[in-house]
Parts: C-alpha cells; structure tokens; sequence
C-alpha cells in the first residue's frame, strides 16, 4: 500500500486525531523561530525549539488542550514550557480533520493514538540523533527536549527537526498499531502532575480568540428574527422602516431546515433551524435596531400552543397510554404491591457565556466558516449535503468558544449564517445571537418524566424495579437501560418518544440523559430506603451485592465493583451518615447520591450538606468521590468536577424554561439566573480514586448528575421535604 494512502486508511482506524489524516514531512530545514519542520500531524518543532500542538478537539473551557498536550508532551519527552497549541481548520483535505467533542470521551480516546503519535516522533528524533552522532539509537536518552548520547552529546528537538521529518513513517496500518508507548507511571514528568492551563496566559491577557471575534473583510453582520414557536412558519414581512436604520443593507428572508431522522450521527438526533428574517448591516448595533424596526407575521398554525402545565398533562397522558419497551429482564410480580413515585426534570437552556454565532460566506460553489464548534467534520459533512457542494470546496476554521455544553454540536447556527450568506448575494455575513435568541431558539435539554416502581423483598432488596420514561428525542431508546446498576429479580425500562409533540426543539446538555436518569433513581433509592428504616448507603451496597457486570445499552457495561468503591469512599472521607449539629430556626440535613457515566466509563458518589433558613437555602459541603481512571491533570480534573456541581447547582435551583402559548419566554439572566457565588458551596472536597489505573476514562460529565439528587435528598433530611421536580421549591 502507498504511503499516503495507508496513513489516510490507518488515521481512520486510530481515532479522532488520526482521523481521515496523514502524516505530513517535510524535509527542508526549519530556518527561523516561525519556520518549523511538520514531522508529524501531531506536532510541529520549531528552530526555537518549541512544540506545538495540533488540536483536534474542541476547547470550551474544559481544559482538554491541556490534557491532550501532556499526554503527548510527556510521551514525547518534551518539558511542558515547549508546548503550544493550535486548533486545526476542518477541510476535504486528507490533511485535516476535526473530530467530535462530547460525551465526556476526548482524553478516554485519545489516550493511547497520541502515545502513539509522540513516540513515532520521539523515535524518529532519537533516529536522526543516532546518525549524526553514529551511535545506536538505544544508546540515546530523551528529557526535557533535548536528545542525549552517550559521549556527552545533546541536541534539542528543533536542531533535528528537520533530519527526524526526512526519515520516513511506519509503511503499514500494522506497523502504527504496534507502536508501543514506553513511559509506565514511575517515568512520567508531566502526566499526573497538576498543570496550569496551556491557555491561561492568552485568556487572562485577553488575547484568547473565540469564535466571536473571528472577521474577514468586506463581511456584513446580522441580525435575525426567528419564528418565535417551533414549525412556525413566515406569512409576510415589511422591512421600510428596518432599511431606513443608517448602516442597515439589507433585509432577507431564510427557509427553515430540518435533519432528516438518523442522518446525523447519534443516530435518531434532530436538528432544525427555523424560518426566519435577517437584517444585514455593517455593525452588530445596526443589524439589531434594523431588526426592532422589522413588522413580522408568523403563521403558527403547525406549532404547539402548549404551556408548561398543559405539556405535562399531555407528557402524562402519553405515559399512562403505555410505551415501548426498550429492555426487560426476569418476570414482573403479579401482585400490585409496588412502591412508586415520579420525577420530573425540566428542559433546560444551556446559557454559554459566549452566545451562538458564526462567521459565514457562501461562495457561491464553496463555503468558508469560522465558528465555535463540537462538530465540525459533522458540520462540514451537512454543509455538503444541504448546499450541494463538494467536500473540497468547504472549509469550516473551528474556533475556540466561551462554553459548549453539548450547545455547539447543534449545526442551527452555521446552516443559517451560510443560508443568510447565499440570499444576500453570497457575501461574508457574521451572525451574533443576543442573549435573548440563545434563551429562545436553544437546542434545549429535553424535558422528562419518570415514573418509577419498586418492590421489594422481605430481608430489603429489590424483588423488582421498573422506570417508565417519557422524553423527547436525543439519541437512541432501543435497548437502553438507564445505566442502572443495581441487582434486581425483575427490571423493566419502558419509553415514550416525546419528539413530535414537544414544544421545544431537543439537543445535547452537558451529561445528556444521565441528568434525568440519576435525579430519579438516586431519590427514589433514598425514598425506598427511608420507607425501609435503612440507611441510604447501606441499602445501595446491599444491592451491588453480586459484585456482577450490569449491561447498560452502552458500550460499557457498568461495573458495581466501580460504583460499590466510590459509595464506600465518599460515604467514609465524609464521615457518613454523621450528625450535624441543629439549631434555632436553621434545618441541616446530609445527602447521598451515586451514579456511573457510561459515555465515560466512570463513576461518582457524593455527599452534600445543605443548611434550609425559612425559604433560603445554602450548599455547606460536598465531598465529591470519582473513579476517572488515570487522572491526567488533577488541577484541572477538580475544576471540571467542582464546575460540574456548580453547573448542576444552577439547573436545581433556576433552571427550567417557561412555556406561553407554545413559545419561550425567557429572555435574558434576570429570568434564567446562573448561580452566584454567594449561593455556591461553601466547601467543595474532590476525591479521585485511581489505584493503579493505566488509562483515563471521561470526566466532563460525571459531576452534574449525581449532584442534584445529593443536594434533593439532603433537603428530606433537613426538612423532611420531598423534591420531585426542578427547579427546587421550598
């Protein structure tokens, strides 16, 4: 097999960053700092002796730029002062390509192709060293950037850049696979040690660019009223007084757009953009003020006019007709002596700080984007098919955004600002959402009910358990079980695909599914421990008794040893149960929740305390336990659970969203408040369990699920108060 062709075909088989790429040398010399030797798509080395990066996955604030460059800086050999990072532009190319960011698996699966990668560069660096100093390669050391011999000799990274690039790569997809990385847990400088993030410096310089600030010349701005229900359609439109605003330059209509059923990965998603008005001008300000003067009517006629209490009466019809059932194992009781209770969580907006936009130019035969992006070869792929384009002829340059929460793997946005591009006579146009679009025309959390029933045994274990669910559509039903862990003679999960009817178009938000499955199972386990008389961990452990594999409908099972360590652990780094001293006036009460992530493969437990004074309620401790396998950087693996509490923390306590008459009417911070730092925990504990672990697993998403029933159970112990729904009422 030629070269070329075998790293385009092994790229393919070793993940995102590989992904539809090879490898590209160059044997010229690296003449100055900004001229650098490519000796592999990895990284680039320059004469100054730098490494930089070559980012494959989004940044949104996670911190995976960090993540991925230690793992390949320390596989490499390099000292972590040397490391940069760029992002790369999503083409057609071979060259290029952007892989998907989500689902809490970046570092999980990029953990052994770039090992890989870094010690195919690393050999072909001591390689070059070798020759030139006519030694055996094995004779050769390598730290901190620089290549040893054994007489004494060094070279740096940069001075055999271009030697190491001319010496060729693997011939087969066998020989990249047998590529073993060398460093075992005693020899890694960088992996494992906490680091600052690789963007800090840019950020807090403000000199970080986000997809927000991308501009081209002689490009326009819009501004764009949508149809305010979903399926709402355009009647008629007046734009006089919008184009007599100085700086307005024009005025167009957009068609609305639908994805087809299981046409954009995962199978089943749906996506839409709605029929909308675009006001152009040569700055935001004036696109905005042309788009107050428009005079728009919208024929609603196929959107819902549903508010929330009627969406619910009809979500609970839906559930009382039955549903189908995605999976079931042992016999149903023929007796009627069930335990029950539901749980409603509410759709939820994702609110990033850097608002949805896009920088967009259709060319007429080609495209060209800059945008904040989870997707971007799934974008460009859309972008193919919906414009009719060849896959050469689109670029799509992903930026780095101010939050994504699963929000920028929606493809609304860049659909829209080409189709604006195009109908204004294909000029580069930069789409701004204010905040109170991004509130309104969200790809929202989808709003869910579950109906849970549980019988139980005479000596207190699960005799059986059935979640009856009813949500809109995000990915698949069929053969899921929701992640449960638990033995159980009979366990039966039974759905309602909500999708036509919903009022509100779903999407991804940070932990997806898990954040309903968690809230309902992990206060239900509490409410049937407490009807029992038994303690809420105690119970929990006499149910992963087997110490036997759960199938998930994933492509992990769950593991109740995982999940039995971290209840062990938090409950004792917490002191459980404990008693909290109680005084006048002010309720305390301790709560236990746990749950496995298995888009990540890992596992949390947590313990929250709250203090309840009247209607005012303050988080005083959490003691967060995870299982993340190998923990890559703990500085920044603490931040991303401490973020994931606060982020859970705010749907509990203001999240939701407020239905009239089929559309949303929230509309900006003052409605849909984030939480503040006075409502933030007092005390946050981070544990991580890692025992040996010889790889990562996900973390991004492991901490929202768990915390919202922990802080819901802990209210019943202060104040003997069930919460069934969010947001949190007192």
């Amino acid at each position: 097999m030629e070269r070329r062709a075998f790293l385009k075909l092994a790229a393919l088989a070793g993940g995102g960053l590989l992904a539809e790429g090879w490898l590209p040398l160059a044997a010229t010399a690296a003449t100055s700092a900004t001229d650098a030797a490519e000796v592999g798509y990895f990284a680039r080395l320059g004469a100054d002796n730098s490494v930089v990066f070559t980012l494959t996955h989004h940044e949104m604030g996670q911190g995976v730029a960090t993540a991925l460059a230690m793992i390949f800086a320390d596989e490499l050999g390099a000292a972590w002062p040397q490391m940069r990072v760029e992002a790369l532009a999503t083409t057609a190319s071979p060259r290029y390509n952007v892989a998907g960011t989500g689902g809490s698996t970046t570092v999980k699966d990029q953990w052994l192709p770039l090992r890989r990668g870094a010690t195919l560069v690393r050999t072909a660096l001591v390689d070059a060293a070798a020759r030139r100093w006519s030694c055996a390669p094995g004779d050769c050391r390598v730290q901190d950037g620089q290549v040893f011999g054994p007489r004494g000799q060094s070279a740096t990274f940069g001075m055999l850049a271009a030697e190491a690039a001319a010496a060729g790569l693997p011939a087969t997809k066998a020989d990249f696979d047998k590529l073993k990385p060398e460093l075992g847990a005693p020899a890694r400088r960088i992996v494992g040690q906490p680091q600052t993030n690789v963007l800090a410096r840019t950020i807090v310089r403000g000199q970080q660019h986000y997809g927000i600030d991308a501009s081209v010349p002689g490009m326009l701005f819009a501004s764009v009223e949508r149809a305010p229900r979903l399926h709402g359609k355009l009647r008629r439109f007046d734009a006089t007084a919008a184009l007599q605003v100085p700086g307005v330059r024009a005025v167009v209509r957009i068609d609305g757009w639908e994805s087809p059923a299981n046409n954009v990965p995962p199978p089943g998603t749906y996506f839409s953009s709605k029929e909308a008005v675009a006001v152009l001008a040569t700055s935001t300000w004036a696109a905005m003020q042309g788009r107050k003067a428009l005079v728009v009517e919208w024929d609603d006629a196929a959107g819902s006019r549903h508010d929330n209490a009627s969406w619910e009466l009809e979500v609970a019809q839906l559930l009382d007709a039955g549903g189908t059932v995605g999976s079931e194992r042992g016999t149903a009781p023929a007796d009627d002596a069930w335990f029950t209770a539901e749980y409603t969580y509410p759709y939820q907006a994702h609110a990033c700080m850097e608002p949805m936009n896009c920088l967009a130019h259709h060319k007429g035969t080609a495209a060209e984007v800059w945008v904040s992006t989870q997707a971007g070869a799934m974008w460009r792929d859309q972008i193919v098919t919906l414009f009719k384009l060849k896959r050469e002829d689109v670029v799509v340059h992903p930026q780095f955004s101010g939050g994504g929460f699963g929000r920028r793997f929606a493809p609304d946005v860049v659909i829209e600002a080409l189709r604006i591009s195009e109908a204004a006579g294909h000029v580069p146009v930069k789409v701004i959402w204010t905040r109170e679009d991004d509130l309104r025309h969200d790809h929202f959390h989808p709003h869910a009910t579950s109906r849970l029933r549980a019988q139980l045994t005479a000596d207190g274990r699960l005799r059986a358990w059935q979640h009856d669910e009813a949500r809109s559509y995000f990915g698949s039903f069929k053969g899921e079980i929701p992640w449960f862990a638990y033995d159980a003679q009979h366990l039966r999960y039974r759905y309602v695909n909500t999708q036509s009817p919903s009022p509100l178009q779903g999407g991804a938000w940070r932990a997806v599914v898990a954040n309903h499955w968690a809230f309902g199972q992990e206060c239900f386990l509490d409410e049937l421990a407490r009807k029992m008389g038994t303690d809420p961990v105690a119970l929990r452990l006499r149910l992963l008794a087997s110490g036997e594999d759960q199938p998930a409908g994933d492509r992990f099972k769950v593991s109740q040893k995982r999940l039995r360590r971290v209840i062990e652990a938090a409950a004792q780094k917490a002191g459980w149960p404990g008693v909290l001293p109680q005084a006048e006036g002010v309720q305390r009460g301790r709560g236990f929740a746990a749950f496995p992530y298995m888009h990540g493969n890992s596992y949390c437990a947590m313990v929250v305390d709250v203090e309840v004074r009247g209607q005012a309620l303050a988080v005083t401790r959490v003691v967060a336990v995870v299982d993340c396998g190998l923990v890559v950087n703990p500085s920044g693996a603490r931040q991303q659970v401490e973020g994931g509490i606060v982020w859970s923390l705010s749907a509990a306590l203001h999240g939701g969203i407020t239905l009239k008459d089929g559309a949303v009417t929230n509309t900006n911070f003052g409605d849909t408040p984030v939480a503040r730092i006075h409502e933030a925990p007092r005390a946050v504990e981070v544990h991580f369990l890692e025992d040996g672990a010889d790889a990562p697993t996900g973390l991004g998403e492991i901490a929202p699920p768990v915390f919202a029933p922990a802080l819901c159970n802990a209210i019943f112990a202060a104040t003997g108060k069930r919460i069934r729904r969010l947001p949190i009422e007192l």
